[in-house]
């Protein structure tokens, strides 16, 4: 019996030292320190991600029930299950995002919309620019010109104020082409397009008028003479003292 375990015992230990060697470099037996040896991924830890992957896009809050006939909250509110703990942790660790990047989005939407909106008004031509032959005259030939220089590409346009009449109007666009086409040529020259408006200010020469018609109707400046009565009491109060 004895001789028998020994027996069996070697031809394990042969067994061993022969097959382990070839085993291991094949891969059939990793080694526990392989940390190069990708997990094989179950099909419970599958579905596991695919779950999680797809409540990761359900709105964070409160949601809202029904009970005893009324909504809980009456106020608008998101339904369905109620948030994964990993996903509430989530969002307390990151708050406020993404909430901040639609504000900031909405503040960036707002500014561009000012900006555009004044680069309009920088960029139109009013009917103070334009004689009576609707042809540009010297503040608008300048006018133009600031355009030309200073607007940058993406609000390089020239708008033309709207006439009384399309006739007018056409009249106005036509003389801004002509007199673009003169300072850059036809290639540079900026798109022309109508636009229905009013002045924000008034012409300089209307504001001068203004002002020299009020100086001119200006009183004399005048000093009334004092009250007697007062100012002798007053002289001579303090004379006495």
């Amino acid at each position: 019996m004895e001789g028998n375990w020994r027996r069996w015992s070697l031809c394990g230990a042969i067994a061993c030292g022969t097959l382990i060697p070839s085993a291991v470099p094949a891969g059939i037996i990793p080694w526990p320190w392989d940390v190069k040896h990708p997990p094989k991924m179950t099909q419970r830890r599958a579905e596991k991600d695919a779950y999680y992957a797809e409540r990761g896009y359900d709105p964070i809050g409160a949601r809202q029930v029904e009970k005893h006939g009324k909504l809980w909250p009456p106020y608008p509110r998101p339904t369905g299950p109620a948030n994964l703990p990993s996903h509430l942790y989530h969002a307390e660790h990151y708050w406020p995002h993404p909430y901040n990047c639609q504000d900031r989005d909405y503040v960036r939407s707002l500014t561009a919309a000012h900006v555009s909106n004044g680069w309009v008004t920088m960029t139109t031509l009013y009917d103070y620019h334009f004689d009576e032959t609707h042809l540009l005259n010297e503040s608008g030939r300048m006018q133009l010109r600031w355009i030309l220089e200073n607007a940058p590409n993406q609000h390089r346009y020239a708008f033309v104020q709207a006439g009384i009449d399309n006739a007018t109007s056409q009249s106005r666009m036509a003389a801004v082409k002509n007199e673009a086409t003169l300072l850059v040529g036809v290639d540079q020259a900026p798109p022309v397009l109508i636009r229905v408006t009013s002045p924000l200010g008034r012409p300089a020469e209307e504001v001068d008028e203004i002002r020299r018609m009020e100086r001119k109707t200006m009183v004399s400046p005048r000093i009334t003479p004092p009250i007697g009565t007062n100012n002798i009491g007053a002289s001579e109060a303090s004379g006495s003292r």
